[in-house]
This record gives structure tokens, sequence and C-alpha cells, in this order.
């Protein structure tokens, strides 16, 4: 029987599951791809491989897992990160963090924008489902401030997927040249605040 390595089984259970989250993020980070070693994830949480089949169906599961653990407290600091602007401002300020953030974390950026077609279907399901919050946060900011007469009226469905479309592909360009992040940043904002302005045509 296994070592328990906290005061109860189930406290034991969740300890393991983190240590290989944690593994997994380490290992991501240090390969920069999702093809994980998952013998390797074993050996950096100090747990045998065959325990890893006890919390995770395999790889993808285990990736998908890490978005759905680590991505709420992402999207708590982007959105903490604000300011107190209006609904426009904040949904501009918004789309330009999670750019720099996509472009910058060498796991959830990773995860999220240059391997997700790698995994399966249902791993990249999750995944989407896992950054709803952040596409209704940024939707909500659009119809306040549509509200407010700041920008034109569309369908709540098509601006987020517009403010979804351009702000990922906006992220890619500076994952592919990093020392633009800057100046993309600046032209998405105004390529937002232009497209949704009130009056715009």
């Amino acid at each position: 029987m296994p070592r328990i390595k906290a005061g109860s089984i189930d406290e034991h259970k969740a300890l393991t599951r983190r240590q290989i989250l944690a593994a997994t993020r380490d290992l991501l980070a240090e390969t920069g791809s999702a093809d994980l070693n998952l013998a390797e994830v074993a050996a950096i949480a100090e747990v045998g491989r065959t325990t890893i089949y006890e919390y995770f169906r395999d790889r993808d599961d285990l990736i998908a897992s890490l978005v759905e653990e680590e991505l709420p407290a992402v999207i708590a600091g982007l959105m903490a990160g604000l300011g107190n602007g209006g609904s426009d401002e904040r949904l501009l300020r918004l789309a330009e963090l999670t750019v720099e953030f996509v472009a910058t974390d060498p796991v959830l950026g990773l995860i999220l924008h240059r391997e997700v077609p790698r995994l399966s279907f249902e791993a990249q399901d999750r995944i989407r489902i896992a950054h709803n919050d952040l596409s209704a946060a940024m939707v909500g900011f659009y119809l306040d401030a549509v509200e407010a007469g700041r920008f034109r009226v569309m369908s709540p469905d098509l601006a987020g997927r517009l403010i979804h479309d351009v702000t990922m592909s906006a992220a890619r360009s500076v994952i592919a040249a990093p020392d633009r992040l800057y100046e993309v940043a600046a032209n998405l904002r105004q390529f937002l605040a232009g497209g949704f302005a009130a009056g715009s045509r």
C-alpha cells in the first residue's frame, strides 16, 4: 500500500493530483510541446507511472485538467488589472491583457493557442469551455458599452466572435514576433475601438 502523504486518503489524493499537475506544467514549460512523456511527468511528480492513470485517462485529459485547474485564477488576474474605466475601455484593456498573457505565458499560452489542435476533440472542447468566463466578460463589457452609447449595436454572438478572433489573431502575431507586443496591442485597441465605435460603418 502506498505511503499516505497527508492526514487522510482524500487529502493524499488531492495532494498527489496537484503534484502531477505541477509536474505537467513544469514539463510543458521546459519542452514547449504538448507531446508529453508521462513517464517523465511521473518522475518529476515523484509518483509511479501507473499512478498517473489513477487520476487522468491520458495525456490529453491531463493537459485539459491543467487548463481547467489554472485558467480561472488567470482570468481573475486579468479582470483585476482592468482599472475603473468605462465598459468600452475595460473591454479594450482586457483584450490587450489577454494578448500579453497568451503571448508571454509559456504554458497556458502555449496550450491554448499553439497546441490545442493536436489534442483530442474532447480536450479541445474542455479547454474552450474553461475560458468561457473570459469570453462572457468581453461580451458583457461590449453590451454595457452599447447601452452607454459608446459602441454600435450588433448581435452579441457576432460581437463575441469578432472580439475573440481579432484578439487571438493579435496574440498569434506576438507569439511569432515577441518584440512587437506593444505595437500589436496598440493596433488591436485601435482596431476594436474603431470597429465597434457608435456611428462607425
